[in-house]
């Protein structure tokens, strides 16, 4: 209530006329030196001249907004990219609001899950073809425990991140392609059996798969599973499962193959990797072999 009696006065100064240092001046002779601040009465005197003669105080603090529930599950669902603070500057309130009500609509957030490519129906079909082969071979031979397969990891420097988006609980991500490859790199190949790894190998920096280096592993992986497993190349007959890279169905791969009385069994274009790609599984092969 003092703060709304000098008000008052200021008010009356204005329309008097009096400058801002004078009314300021004049206070403060009746009622003490400090009480009114020159730069609080120019304050008022502009808000008075833009017509706002209101002497009480603006509300402080953030105005409480609230947040529809529906309405927040349209804004998320029509783009689930957002961030939390999109959200948050979109609605009007803190981050925090939008967690606890990007909760009660049962939203959670989830990384974009990398895919190579989308694959076309005939791709599809093909899969299930040669999927439904190699079941009925294994029911007639038990091939699995036969089997031997390759793959090649790049262990990259390129740490980038994924996206994330809000999504129900059981929602799978939305898919986007992956990096491009940079300089820094190192490729592992790996070679393994149900019965554990047989080989690894870890290229030079940058340097990649070729068909000789193919063919070399080839070698070497034969070798040490004729010591590893003697029974699976002297009886059983080994068979390779490769994808399609360029390295593993050059004609000198072939020859190789035919050399070493390999057969291949058969893998569809665009299938996924043979390999797996948990980042613990390379990190820990010493002890896997």
């Amino acid at each position: 209530m003092e703060n709304l009696k000098y008000r008052v006065i200021y008010e009356y100064e204005f329309h008097r006329g009096t400058s801002a240092a004078e009314t300021a001046r004049r206070i403060n002779d009746v009622y003490g030196d400090g009480v009114a601040k020159e730069n609080t009465v120019r304050f008022w005197f502009q808000r008075f001249r833009s017509g706002n003669f209101d002497l009480q105080n603006k509300p402080r603090g953030r105005p409480e907004t609230k947040v529809d529930n529906e309405e927040l599950k349209a804004i998320v669902e029509a783009d689930p990219s957002q961030t939390t603070s999109e959200l948050a500057a979109g609605s009007g309130v803190s981050d925090k609001t939008i967690l606890i009500h990007l909760k009660q609509i049962g939203k959670v957030k989830k990384l974009e899950r990398w895919v190579p490519h989308e694959l076309s129906e005939a791709n599809r079909q093909t899969r299930v073809d040669c999927c439904v082969t190699l079941l009925n071979r294994h029911n007639n031979e038990g091939i699995l425990n036969r089997i031997i397969t390759c793959d090649e990891k790049w262990i990259l420097y390129d740490n980038r991140k994924r996206s994330s988006q809000w999504l129900n609980p059981g929602e799978p991500a939305k898919s986007c392609p992956k990096r491009k490859l940079t300089k820094k790199k190192l490729l592992v190949s790996v070679w393994w059996t149900s019965a554990g790894v047989v080989h690894y190998s870890f290229l030079k920096s940058g340097q990649t798969i070729t068909a000789d280096i193919y063919c070399q592993q080839l070698q070497t992986m034969m070798e040490k599973l004729a010591a590893k497993q003697p029974r699976l190349v002297n009886r059983s007959r080994p068979l390779l499962l490769q994808d399609n890279a360029r390295p593993h169905t050059a004609q000198q791969t072939a020859t190789k193959l035919e050399e070493l009385q390999l057969e291949c069994l058969r893998h569809p274009p665009y299938s996924q990797d043979l390999a797996p790609t948990d980042y613990h599984f390379f990190r820990n092969l010493d002890n896997l072999h």
